[in-house]
């Protein structure tokens, strides 16, 4: 069953330029589809197009982004609070990015659960199982961005993009500046994940080594 269907996407920053022309795909249920190319092909800018932010990056998106029969590209910033995360949710390509160097990882996750949903505080239980399912243990929370390691920020970042339950998970180059052992615990993390909860995923890498590993099906840029 198809859940992510993008037909005829051209996007780009200068319509006279796109980055992107005429890109058709379509993600599965339970599938993980790989996008591959090299750095400046525009594979981030076909993520910021599914997901609604190119506009804010000062881009334009054409054609149409199919979710739960509704063309995503039509939709107003409101309408998207009720998706992103929700529903399509993004680890994105600087881990560090993902957390306030300054805040503790619990500060991030509080901060997320209180943006998209009817906080009341009682998130614990909730959050601890999922540090648990990618492998962290509770006391991680306590811990600043700085105090863990590459890998345990990564998988800090999966929970993360994982705590409201959504249905597909986009990763950005997420096993970049990884060494090899950590590169392939995270990507057995993913699968492991996937089974588990039956996770569509849309996995966006520059190493098609990986890509024709890991996924299911490749589009190439």
């Amino acid at each position: 069953m198809k859940i992510l269907e993008v037909t005829g996407l051209t996007a780009g920053y200068i319509p006279e330029r796109p980055v992107v022309k005429e890109l058709s795909f379509f993600l599965e249920k339970g599938e993980t589809l790989g996008l591959c190319g090299s750095s400046g092909c525009g594979k981030t800018t076909v993520l910021w197009a599914v997901l609604g932010m190119l506009s804010a990056c000062g881009g334009y998106a054409e054609g149409t982004v199919m979710y739960n029969k509704q063309n995503l590209l039509s939709l107003n910033e409101k309408a998207w609070r009720r998706i992103r995360w929700r529903e399509l949710s993004l680890v994105s390509q600087s881990v560090s990015g993902n957390f306030n160097p300054v805040c503790t990882i619990e500060f991030a996750f509080t901060e997320t659960l209180k943006a998209h949903t009817h906080y009341t505080g009682t998130w614990r239980e909730q959050v601890c199982a999922l540090l648990e399912s990618v492998k962290l243990d509770k006391r991680v929370l306590k811990q600043y961005p700085h105090e863990l390691s590459g890998g345990m920020k990564q998988r800090a970042s999966i929970a993360l993009a994982l705590a409201l339950n959504p249905a597909v998970l986009i990763l950005d180059e997420a096993t970049n500046g990884l060494d090899v052992l950590t590169e392939a615990d995270i990507l057995k993390l993913l699968w492991d994940l996937q089974r588990a909860q039956g996770l569509s995923i849309l996995f966006v890498s520059h190493d098609r080594r990986i890509v024709q590993q890991f996924c299911h099906k490749r589009i190439m840029l």
